[in-house]
């Protein structure tokens, strides 16, 4: 039975976006027809997370909060790690070799697996964010260090950017640039969640505005003007009433088909050759690794992963 009502603040239509969310990174990584939505996709995510982090942890007691979420993750990304090794071992002819470059424990053998040790290390920060935005004039200060903190990050990025995103550029090894791309808007989610709780978000939509507009003057690129377009997508989404658990079900595969998509897709293009329409692939890939998700969820121990 659908609860009859959810959390304080929550809305069901952000587990909505979640699950949207994971398939528009998957058909980014397919390279489909305007793979660039995978920014926004992926900006989501990280918004997403961060957001729901400090409603989990200003619901609690505040103790122990980041250790128990690092091994709720550490426990995924090693076992998941495990399993893409052994893929890539057997399909790759340069398999994954472990401590071969220090970067690689803040990644594994798959590049999109550098999500979870990069949630894990700045999960840290979920409670210093909440803690300090408890006025106003705190709030108008974390979006002024917001946009501080994000111009340069961002200009890194577009420095590196997208070619960054698939090879080691001297200097910033991976998953750096991937760091650099996420962590503001992983901070946006947090002080745009102490905003909502304050009834005062417009300093967070300002500093999103600001940040983008001038990363979009350095660089004219969709990836400069990501901090905006979520911010208003996410305020979108909160505005829309759901009604019924559906959205939260469909969320509940967001994860599983995430850390799934590498291997469903590589399952696609060795059925269908790397020739295959990048839009079917896509949508292949998602359909596969949902589907295994919701199977591997059924099965003890295994679920623990996902």
């Amino acid at each position: 039975m659908a609860q009859a009502a959810v959390k304080q603040g929550y809305r069901r239509s952000v587990d909505l976006a979640r699950f949207l969310a994971a398939f528009g990174i998957v058909w980014d990584h397919a390279r489909a027809p305007y793979a660039d939505i995978g920014y926004t996709a992926l900006a989501l995510f990280l918004v997403l997370t961060s957001f729901l982090a400090v409603g989990s942890f200003e619901r609690s007691d505040g103790k122990g909060f980041w250790l128990s979420r690092a091994q709720r993750i550490a426990l995924p990304w090693l076992f998941w790690c495990g399993f893409y090794w052994v893929v890539y071992h057997i399909v790759s002819d340069e398999p994954f070799h472990l401590l071969s470059d220090p970067w690689t424990l803040l990644i594994g053998p798959s590049i999109h697996l550098w999500f979870l040790p990069f949630v894990m290390i700045f999960l840290v920060t979920i409670p210093w964010v909440s803690r300090f935005i408890d006025r106003p004039v705190r709030m108008y200060i974390a979006a002024v260090v917001l946009v501080l903190v994000s111009i340069p990050l961002g200009l890194l990025h577009a420095k590196l950017a997208p070619q960054a995103w698939f090879i080691n550029p001297e200097g910033f090894p991976q998953p750096l640039p991937q760091w650099f791309f996420s962590l503001p808007l992983f901070w946006f989610g947090a002080v745009l969640a102490a905003g909502k709780r304050m009834g005062l978000v417009w300093p967070a939509i300002a500093a999103a505005a600001l940040t983008s507009a001038v990363l979009y003057e350095r660089s004219p690129e969709f990836a400069s003007v990501q901090m905006i377009l979520v911010a208003v997508i996410f305020e979108a989404v909160w505005r829309v009433t759901i009604k019924g658990s559906w959205p939260t079900w469909l969320a509940g595969f967001a994860f599983g088909i995430y850390l799934l998509h590498p291997a469903t897709m590589l399952v696609a293009f060795k059925l269908f050759s790397e020739t295959v329409d990048r839009s079917f692939a896509a949508i292949f890939a998602f359909a596969l690794a949902w589907a295994l998700t919701a199977a591997l969820q059924r099965v003890p121990w295994v679920n623990r992963f996902l």
